[in-house]
């Protein structure tokens, strides 16, 4: 597997986005590959590593998995990766996970 980097430096004419886009291709239940999973530091100021802005509050985490027809990148706030797993899985029954 190749390593993804799910926060990118962004540039922005007036200032950091808001966040990053989600997006889903494909369905995560019923493909083969698992998705990982990584939990994205902030710094104090609720800024991710390339300069997008969060906020402060709950951990985030991103999940994707590019490539053979699906391609899933998507952010969201978790308590823990349990928790992560858990919301995915809500809209993704069969979705599965590296380690």
């Amino acid at each position: 597997m190749t390593a993804h980097n799910p926060t990118p430096p962004v540039s922005a004419r007036y200032g950091a986005p808001m966040g990053r886009m989600s997006r889903t291709q494909g369905d995560p239940a019923t493909d083969s590959k698992p998705l990982s999973l990584r939990r994205i530091r902030l710094d104090s100021g609720g800024y991710d590593p390339g300069g997008a802005y969060w906020g402060l509050g709950a951990p985030l985490y991103w999940a994707g998995n590019c490539g053979d027809g699906l391609d899933v990148d998507m952010f969201l706030r978790a308590r823990n990766r349990d928790d992560a797993k858990a919301q995915i899985r809500a809209d993704y029954p069969g979705a599965r996970f590296y380690r």
